[in-house]
């Protein structure tokens, strides 16, 4: 019976990791169809928004092809491990689902707060001029991102993905093996220089992934960045396995986008050495959206702390039994 057990474990996360497989693969064979059909639309369609997305770079094109990827395989890869429910991934739903949204934007926001405050106070940071202005006029769009990002990486990350590593192991390497996941997906920037691309081949998306590695960031400050996400993930999902729903880790991860992004849009990195200030502070990674250094790393834990108070009154809901699977 134990060794049936593990050869359905065994045989299930085989499967995750094909799927990842095809996602990979199938996106980048998409994203070169997706361009030359694009390319053949009138550009006056749709009030001139065609013409705007036939100038996108083909790396951009990949990255939605591998996004729709994800999704589209999502069906068939849920079908083959028998998961007709969102309860035998873990989230049974949240009977106070405000109060646990509350939780995570107030352990976030006092995170960011501290964090913020810090980075100016080190001098590592200085605001810009007229940064109030350029606030208002982008606080809608980063609203908007927090949380259409923070709800679809969570659905991905935590619901999906640490969903399926729930059923094949125990709970705490799941957290982990997630949390390392989330981390390196964020550091597999497609390379711009495919977009020099005047026609894009069939092959040149499979040729852009095998270049994903190549615009990392320089090992000290790739470590601190890593271990920063790593250690978010964690967070995050240890919220979700102990609410067994995503509104806490859902509210975290968006004011976390939503301090980051503003903090963006209202400062700048001052130091001219990347390593300037490590391992106190260093220049933001993924697009600015990730905090380097011992402080922000300081910070995160203060908010996965108080995420933990709390919540400390929840009874951790069971996974979902699997019965003869």
């Amino acid at each position: 019976m134990a060794c049936a057990v593990s050869f359905i474990r065994v045989r299930s996360l085989g499967k995750i990791f094909l799927y990842l497989l095809l996602v990979l693969i199938g996106g980048a064979l998409a994203a070169a169809l997706a361009w030359h059909l694009i390319q053949m639309l009138p550009p006056h369609l749709l009030g001139g928004l065609i013409e705007k997305i036939q100038g996108m770079p083909f790396h951009r094109y990949l990255s939605r092809s591998l996004q729709v990827a994800a999704i589209l395989l999502l069906v068939p890869l849920l079908l083959s491990l028998r998961i007709r429910s969102f309860a035998e991934l873990g989230l049974h739903g949240s009977g106070r689902p405000l109060k646990d949204l509350m939780v995570g934007l107030f352990s976030g926001a006092f995170c960011i707060l501290l964090l913020e405050s810090a980075a100016l106070y080190s001098g590592a940071f200085v605001l810009h001029p007229g940064w109030s202005t350029g606030l208002m006029v982008a606080l809608p769009r980063l609203l908007l991102t927090a949380a259409v990002v923070a709800m679809l990486e969570e659905f991905l990350f935590r619901g999906v993905l640490l969903g399926f590593f729930r059923q094949v192991m125990v709970p705490s390497v799941a957290i982990i093996l997630s949390a390392i996941i989330f981390a390196a997906v964020h550091f597999l920037n497609l390379p711009t220089a495919a977009s020099g691309e005047a026609s894009p081949e069939w092959w040149s998306g499979l040729s852009a992934l095998s270049s994903l590695g190549s615009s990392l960031p320089p090992w000290p400050v790739l470590g601190w960045a890593f271990a920063t996400l790593v250690v978010a993930g964690i967070i995050l999902a240890w919220m979700t396995v102990h609410t067994g729903s995503l509104w806490a880790a859902i509210g975290l991860h968006g004011s976390w986008i939503l301090g980051q992004q503003t903090f963006n849009v209202v400062a700048g990195f001052r130091v001219q050495s990347p390593e300037g200030l490590l391992p106190l502070f260093g220049p933001p990674q993924c697009h600015g959206m990730v905090p380097v250094g011992l402080i922000p790393l300081g910070a995160l834990l203060l908010a996965g702390f108080l995420a933990v108070i709390l919540l400390r009154h929840r009874r951790q809901p069971p996974l979902y039994p699997l019965g003869n699977r």
